[in-house]
């Protein structure tokens, strides 16, 4: 990643867009690029005092959006096919990042 060609969301993972929280010392390299969402709560981000809590807690986000499919494929992943592994993986992610931006939109602290 670099300043021109962000990857990846500093705050969710998401892919990022070419703005970001900004650069926080003269020293500093990564302007924390984000993603759209993430982008229009920058304000909430940036008072965020421990985001590693907030993440923490939005996991259990992505077990409650892969629960479903536990039913419907069935628990044994050895059975699955590889897309259904890949729907898996992706209702995880976007699981925990919704909760993830819940989270930070509500204000509540997660511990």
């Amino acid at each position: 990643m670099s300043q021109h060609d962000p990857a990846e969301c500093s705050f969710c993972g998401d892919r990022a867009i070419g703005i970001g929280m900004g650069f926080t010392s003269p020293r500093d390299k990564d302007p924390k690029f984000l993603c759209v969402d993430c982008s229009f709560m920058i304000d909430n981000i940036q008072r965020l005092k421990r985001p590693d809590a907030y993440k923490l807690k939005a996991r259990a986000g992505g077990m409650d959006a892969a629960g479903p499919l536990v039913e419907e494929y069935g628990s044994d992943l050895g059975e699955w096919t590889e897309e259904q592994v890949l729907i898996f993986c992706g209702r995880i992610w976007d699981g925990c990042t919704k909760r993830l931006r819940q989270l930070v939109r509500s204000g509540d602290a997660p511990f």
